[in-house]
């Protein structure tokens, strides 16, 4: 399980205030990135209700090739990515 998170390409959502990760989602799912300032709407628990979200910085975290020897080769080709929106919770 530890070597499909490793190679696992995904985007996650860190809320700074709470220091935790509140939403996490496979890239090829993923149409577009959100960027500094916009905002963003995930599901709560209660049904019809949204959590809201503003974007304060996105991280990109690229790996290496299977080999090694590349410096960077595209995601899926033997490399893995994710790339982490930093958030905090809309008033």
């Amino acid at each position: 399980m530890a070597a499909e998170t490793q190679t696992e390409n995904y985007l996650e959502l860190f809320d700074v205030a709470k220091k935790e990760q509140v939403g996490k989602v496979p890239l090829s799912l993923i149409r577009f990135i959100p960027r500094t300032g916009e905002r963003l709407f995930l599901p709560s628990s209660a049904p019809g209700k949204w959590a809201a979200y503003t974007v304060v910085a996105v991280e990109y975290f690229l790996s290496h090739g299977a080999a090694g020897s590349q410096p960077f080769v595209p995601v899926g080709d033997g490399a893995h990515g994710r790339i982490t929106l930093f958030v905090e919770e809309s008033k």
